[in-house]
């Protein structure tokens, strides 16, 4: 069994922008890395399954990032806690620290029909696993163990499975894309709002420009791995696109008139507009990330709270503002037929019970049940920035942190991206041609639509290959 992918939906991880988990190495396919002690408080080494005698089972999942060990300690350790509460068992968390990880991990235990008795992945993987077969799927019994289908906010559930009563996946955490701004800038350019149009978009960058010499008033990321098909997914569907793939999933749809109209006006803010610098054609997440703090750049157009835990101890942290990424195309007033707000994909993380642990499946529940408790939730969000699945998690969430309102407006409004097998190509597709494009941009220092044209229409071939 093979299973193809690259890293899917990045979570952004506070303080770096990025899905990189840069953790203890994994030594081997089912190794374990160490577990969470529910009595200690720090990681402890690992242990057999029946230590003590206790129910023991096992969690995969993402490691700490750069600097954030002790967040994450402190969060599974709340995890395991409750789950120790409710269950008197006790979880051992095998941790991931790269979605290659992740992915030879669960190919392995699959083929061998041993390993992780649940297994934590980002959204956009759904696909991918559901094809392979080897996962359970949820009865209306497995629902009302983790408190009830209707308990989940509905925009996440449309990336567990292929329809309600074909699901695997019961979602505990989303982190939705928003854009982020320099409200310094802004009421220095005397604009008193973020844009909700990208003409407004364009002509606020101009703006900003003016009233603050020296900075660009957007950056970009064409070079990062996962931003820029973010982008160029919402834009499409504004325009009214089907997205990367035909409504009926069996037709490559990366050659389509609104995706490359979405991916010319991506890089039409620097060739044309001019509101986003040169050398950003060469920039990950990480650099555009630290463009915006240092106060170069004064508008993102993909962001999440992340942003703002990175400048926690900065001062330009009480000068970040988020908001609902624009939803209407540049010079439009309004959106296309059939074009959809598309402000953020739904991106977070579900849990899904592989079918070899079917004699865990009641424990495997009860962590899924666990990790959306109030408890869980609050400690997930102040340490980890991630925010609830469910509805009722998202209505605390407003009620303790109030400056969270524009990611909970979008997160109630995500859109699925495509569930299909095929994801990983689609997702290595769309960079590879927006890398390539901006490569020859930065080398030729002039736009070539033709180039743009002929670059997604080899990728649309090779995404159809896998259809």
């Amino acid at each position: 069994m093979t299973i193809r992918r690259t890293a899917g939906n990045r979570q952004p991880l506070p303080g770096t922008g990025s899905a990189g988990r840069r953790g203890p190495a994994l030594r081997g396919p089912g190794a374990l890395v160490c577990a969470v002690a529910v009595a200690a408080t720090t990681l402890a080494g690992c242990a057999s399954d029946t230590a003590g005698g206790d129910k023991v089972i096992t969690a995969l999942v993402p490691a700490a990032g750069a600097g954030l060990a002790s967040q994450y300690a402190e969060y599974y350790k709340a995890l395991a806690a409750e789950f120790k509460a409710t269950t008197g068992a006790t979880v051992k968390f095998q941790y991931f620290n790269s979605p290659d990880q992740e992915t030879t991990l669960i190919q392995t235990s699959l083929v061998s029909g041993s390993g992780p008795d649940i297994v934590d992945y980002g959204s956009s993987f759904g696909g991918t696993l559901y094809e392979t077969g080897g996962f359970l799927t949820l009865t209306e019994d497995d629902w009302k163990a983790v408190g009830g289908r209707d308990t989940f906010i509905p925009a996440l559930l449309s990336m567990s499975g292929k329809g309600e009563g074909k699901e695997i996946g019961i979602p505990h955490t989303t982190v939705p894309y928003v854009m982020a701004y320099n409200t310094a800038m802004f009421a220095k350019a005397g604009i008193d709002r973020p844009p909700t149009t990208w003409t407004e978009w364009i002509d606020d960058a101009k703006r900003l420009q003016k009233a603050n010499p020296g900075v660009h008033g957007v950056g970009i990321d064409p070079a990062d791995g996962f931003d820029p098909w973010k982008f160029a997914w919402s834009y499409t569907h504004q325009l009214g696109g089907s997205g990367f793939l035909s409504k009926d999933g069996k037709t490559a749809a990366l050659d389509s008139p609104q995706l490359n109209s979405a991916v010319d006006f991506y890089f039409a803010q620097i060739y044309q507009h001019k509101v986003a610098p040169a050398e950003s054609l060469t920039w990950n997440n990480a650099q555009m990330v630290a463009a915006f703090l240092g106060g170069k750049v004064a508008m993102l157009p993909i962001a999440t709270n992340s942003v703002q835990l990175a400048a926690a101890d900065q001062p330009i942290a009480k000068d970040i503002g988020l908001a609902p990424m624009p939803n209407v195309p540049y010079g439009m007033t309004e959106r296309p037929a059939g074009g959809t707000p598309a402000q953020s994909i739904v991106a977070g993380r579900d849990w899904a019970i592989p079918s070899y642990a079917k004699g865990k499946k009641d424990l495997a529940l009860a962590l899924a049940k666990a990790s959306v408790s109030p408890s869980v939730n609050k400690k997930q969000y102040e340490l980890t920035g991630w925010m609830p699945a469910t509805t009722a998690g998202m209505d605390q969430l407003a009620t303790d942190h109030p400056e969270a309102k524009p990611l909970i407006a979008v997160a109630g409004q995500e859109e699925p991206t495509e569930f299909t097998g095929a994801w990983s190509y689609i997702q290595t597709g769309i960079g590879t041609a927006i890398k390539n494009v901006a490569g020859n941009l930065a080398t030729t220092g002039s736009w070539k639509p033709d180039y743009l044209t002929a670059q997604l229409a080899n990728q649309n071939k090779a995404v159809q290959a896998h259809l």
